[in-house]
């Protein structure tokens, strides 16, 4: 009796053992993030680009399929020209394309309408200008800001270089072809204008507002002639169209994207920065 209990135990010992054999243990599920399966490869102009970058990164939130790769800034045309010789998948634009352009095969398409605003290092005790004094303050007829209301203090001129799609629009519908003041101080980037502005006393600068409400610097908006360039609903004159050039051979790979950037969703986001859609 008792070599039978035994016997017994050993085999529900041995049983037990091979049931455990037979079941191994669950394995821990891994989970792994989405990996990008389109990179879009883009550059041109630098203001252009921080408001298209803004969007990008909104997209990029929602495909994760999709990234994006911001190479440094070449201007509008160095957009296009890389977008035609394929090393570009969208070249950023701070103007419309050219008849030339669009007839060596460049596809143009605007997102937005970028406000070119005047704003000053900090606040000089004024909140507009009109349009003659700010002509006037640009090509070196007023140096104090005295003379517009402001402290007794010489005014430090902030400009962009003459190929700078800002500064063209304002030679177009205001300063004419006339030199910039004595002693201006030119910067070929937005970025280094934007800093500079930042430790420049009594400085006055026009920029893209669409890079300054993206950037992390708040600099004091003059309204013009009484017009808020942040009201969007107004008629402010100084603007320029924001857009990307692009080959038609590269569309299976860019559609969704440009989608994207005519969609009430993205509209949505610039207007939140208060910029507004393409006019």
């Amino acid at each position: 009796m008792k070599n039978f209990k035994f016997v017994s135990v050993i085999c529900i010992a041995v049983a037990l053992t091979l049931a455990a054999c037979g079941s191994p243990a669950p394995k821990a599920v891994e989970t792994q993030a989405a990996v990008p399966q389109t990179t879009l490869t883009i550059a041109g102009s630098g203001g252009a680009a921080t408001v298209l970058k803004y969007l990008a990164n909104a997209y990029g939130g929602q495909h994760a399929e999709t990234a994006f790769e911001f190479l440094s800034g070449s201007s509008s045309g160095g957009g296009v020209k890389g977008a035609l010789d394929g090393s570009l998948d969208l070249g950023v634009m701070s103007r419309a394309a050219k008849s030339s352009e669009l007839e060596s095969g460049i596809e143009y398409l605007p997102f937005a309408s970028d406000q070119i605003v005047v704003a000053t290092n900090s606040d000089m005790g004024i909140s507009e200008l009109t349009s003659q004094q700010m002509k006037d303050i640009f090509l070196g007829n007023i140096t104090n800001w005295s003379e517009v209301g402001g402290p007794n203090a010489d005014i430090v001129v902030l400009v962009r270089d003459e190929d700078e799609s800002s500064t063209q629009v304002l030679r177009s519908l205001l300063f004419g072809d006339a030199a910039f003041a004595n002693g201006s101080i030119v910067f070929t980037s937005e970025g280094e204008l934007r800093d500079a502005l930042t430790n420049s006393p009594n400085a006055i600068a026009f920029m893209s507002f669409g890079g300054l409400r993206l950037s992390d610097k708040n600099f004091p908006v003059l309204k013009i002639d009484g017009m808020d360039p942040a009201n969007l609903s107004n008629n402010y004159p100084y603007f320029r169209p924001l857009g990307v050039a692009y080959v038609k051979s590269n569309m299976e790979k860019i559609q969704p994207f440009l989608d994207f950037l005519t969609s009430p969703e993205a509209r949505a986001l610039l207007a939140e920065k208060g910029v507004k859609p393409p006019q």
